[in-house]
Parts: structure tokens; sequence; C-alpha cells
């Protein structure tokens, strides 16, 4: 065991090394330190989740070797034209495909391997290996990654691969498989997979931009072309086909489970007047946009809810200071990762805890400060004139009367007792007031308005 405890040890470091510039001797030493490690780890036909984390790290530095063409010694680098594209050369170490091969071996199996060449494109050219130019690189820190295993499926083990991003502090998941190569070791199957089915803090806001940014494209009809508008007029309204872009349903609904699910989408389209007419979809003139950026949000995980995980997004309105709170739903949809079920809302379930309508009562008589606080805008109500003339108050029960996208009304009920002073409107014994009730953040709410009504 100390053996192989050794030769990990020795892999990481050429690992290290690997990622700073390096020469064809270099190389050669890696691969050897490679082949020691699988191999002894063969011996037992094992995977650790060091293993694991080892072999996606080498892949990574290959990949990014490979993609940028390898180490080209003074006067090797050489393009061509195919196509009406350039094409540069592989540096001489992995300019044949044995020696490319033989290189992405130590990390991936054969078939892996020549997929790789395949998805990146490169090609034979007069008998040298060539590819498109680009740069490697990447900020996906392979080498700091921690593993879970998730399951065998015959010949293959699955891990999920969290891996940090450069210093941002934040992380990927990634799903990789890897098979035992006899007389090899273990080696990757396949390139990682970006594994949809874990939601991250970075997901949630990436899709609830990306359907805010849909939803303005959409009110404001698409992307008109010259000539492309045209309007008509239905039912004494006045309509405008969409782009062509989004003109029929089966476009529109495309473009809209980009972020949204199925019937999030379907949802949408009726909540926002859009019909079919003639065969195309038409909406009332209007325009799209908001001050909300969306992008620049910061997210909450709140619960689970069967198939729904519901979050807390924080959004910055405009250049302002303000920020205003939505409760955002997300669903996992088969083959296309996580979706928005539901257009973000305001959160108006008001538990009576936290329900202003309910506190003005609790601190009408014991500060003026808290409760001029419960208002939306504090100078629109004189608390201090209010209680003038009041000795006691006691809440009796309180309803909810109404509600829309932004507010909440309530009937609240409550006892005075006056003193020979009060001059206000109420009465002593049973009243009655009307509470309008707006969120200003993720369980926190204030008075909008306010008024003493007379029940019948």
């Amino acid at each position: 065991m100390k053996s192989i405890g050794k030769k990990i040890i020795i892999t990481g470091l050429a690992v290290a090394l690997f990622h700073s510039p390096f020469s064809t001797n270099m190389d050669v030493t890696f691969a050897k330190e490679v082949s020691k490690t699988t191999q002894t780890s063969s011996q037992k036909n094992e995977l650790t989740s060091q293993q694991a984390i080892q072999l996606a790290a080498n892949f990574s530095v290959a990949a990014s070797y490979v993609q940028r063409g390898g180490d080209y010694k003074p006067g090797e680098y050489k393009t061509f034209s195919y196509k009406g594209k350039t094409y540069r050369y592989l540096a001489g170490t992995i300019d044949k495909k044995s020696e490319l091969l033989n290189y992405l071996g130590k990390s991936l199996t054969t078939s892996a391997a020549q997929k790789f060449m395949s998805t990146r494109g490169i090609i034979e050219y007069k008998g040298k290996l060539a590819q498109l130019e680009a740069d490697g690189g990447s900020l996906l820190q392979w080498e700091k990654a921690t593993a879970q295993y998730i399951k065998t499926e015959k010949n293959t083990k699955v891990y999920r691969l969290t891996v940090p991003l450069g210093e941002t502090g934040e992380k990927d998941q990634y799903l990789v498989q890897y098979q035992y190569v006899q007389k090899q070791g273990w080696r990757l199957s396949d390139e990682p997979i970006f594994d949809q089915s874990v939601l991250t803090d970075k997901k949630t806001v990436e899709l609830a931009a990306s359907f805010a940014q849909a939803a303005s494209y959409v009110q404001a009809g698409g992307s008109y072309q010259n000539g492309e508008y045209k309007t008509f007029t239905y039912n004494g309204k006045t309509y405008r086909y969409l782009s062509s872009q989004i003109d029929t349903k089966k476009e529109l609904l495309n473009y809209l489970k980009n972020s949204l699910t199925h019937s999030a989408a379907e949802n949408f389209i009726r909540s926002k007047g859009i019909i079919e007419h003639n065969g195309k979809m038409a909406q009332l003139e209007a325009d799209g946009g908001s001050i909300l950026q969306w992008q620049k949000a910061t997210t909450q995980f709140i619960k689970d809810e069967k198939n729904t995980k519901v979050y807390v997004l924080s959004v910055p309105v405009g250049d302002t200071n303000g920020k205003e709170d939505y409760l955002v739903e997300y669903q996992y949809v088969q083959n296309a990762g996580w979706r928005i079920s539901k257009e973000p809302y305001w959160n108006l379930d008001v538990p009576g805890n936290v329900n202003p309508a309910y506190n003005f009562f609790r601190h009408l008589l014991v500060s003026t400060k808290a409760t001029q606080d419960l208002f939306l805008n504090p100078s629109a109500f004189n608390v201090e004139e209010f209680k003038k003339g009041i000795k006691k108050v006691e809440f009796v029960d309180m309803k909810e009367i109404g509600k829309n996208k932004s507010q909440v009304d309530f009937i609240v009920k409550f006892n005075a007792e006056l003193d020979s002073t009060y001059r206000g409107s109420l009465v002593n014994g049973v009243n009655y007031m009307y509470f309008s009730v707006q969120p200003t953040g993720y369980m926190d709410f204030k008075i909008a308005k306010i008024g003493r009504i007379e029940l019948y």
C-alpha cells in the first residue's frame, strides 16, 4: 500500500508540473508515471475516488495540450488552407495518428480517444495531423475536484466530480464514466459531461435571466425584418403578428422552452394574450422590456416540493439600490435539464407573525417608531396622531379579502377602548380597518394602504 500511495503522489506532482510550460521530456515522464499508477491500480481492478479525480485531471491536461497543438519547436509551427479555413499542423510529438492516440490513451479508452479527435476536428493532411487554429485552456481545476460514486453499469463506473472554477469560488459538476482496460487500468470512456441533474445557484440565476430576456423578446414581438411588421384588427383591437422566427406555435414554444417547461411555456402564451390568426402567432401591440437586472440576482434555496425546487431570487431594480424578491420554481426536464415551471412571482402568502396588519396593533401603543416602520411610505400615515386618545386595542381577527400579483388586502377586526379626549373615527368596542400589504423582500411585507371601514 505504501508503494501505491507514493505513486499516486508522484502522479499528482506530475500533473502540477504539466500545467506549466513543459518540454517533450516532461511529457514522457508524465506518461511513464501515469502508466505506473494505472498498472498498479489495475492489479486489484478497483477504481478509487482519488484515481477517478487523477484520471480526469490528466485528461484535462491532455485535452488542453492537444487543443493548443502541442509544444512546437522553433520553426515547426506551420499552417495551410483547407476548404476555406486555416489549419495548423500539430507539434512533431503528436502529429501522427498513432502518436496522438498513444498520448490520449494514457487517460482515455481507444474509442474515447478516437471520438475526441473527431469532435475536435482533427484531420490528417499530407500524412500529418492538423486542426483549426485555436487555443487550449480551461478555468476548471480538475486536480482540486471532489468525487462521488454514482453507479456501475456493466463494465462502466460513473462518478460525479465537483470541480472548482478558477478562483471564482464557484463549482461545476460533471458526470465522468470510466472503463477498465486490460493491462492498462482504468480510463475515461467518454469526455466528462456537464451534470444537468444538479441545480446550482448559478444555474437558477442563468435560467431566470434567460427567461426574462425571452419574455421581453416575445412581448416586443420578436425581431422584425424590413417590411415584416404587419397588423390586423380582431374583436375591435389591433394585433400584430410576431416576427418570422417565432410566428408559429412550434417555433414560439421551442424558443420559450430554452428556459421554461412545456406547460409553463403554454401558460405564458395564454397569459400574454398571444393568439393564432391565419396560421400565425399574434399579440396585442405592446412593448417589451424591464429594468429588473436578473443576471445580477442573488439566490437562496427555500424548499423541495415533490419534483420542484423553490428558490427566492433578489433582483436589482435598474440603477437604484433597490431589489425585488421573487419566488422561482424549477423542475427537471428529461433530456433537457432544469427549467422554470412557473413565471417568477412575488411571495404573497403572508404568515400571521410577519403580517404588518397584525403587527400594527401589536406595536401601536408600545412603539410609535416600530409601528411607523411597518409602512411602505412611513411619512404617509401619522401613527402618533392616530393613536391619541386610544387607551387600549385588542386584535380579534383578520380576513384576506383580495389578492393580485403585487398585493394582498385584509380586513382586521379589533376592539378599542377610548378615553374622553379621543377625536378620531374609531368607536368604543368593535372596529374594522382595511389594510393593503405589499412584499418588499422574502418574508418581508409593508403596509401600502390603510383605512377604517364600516361593516353592516
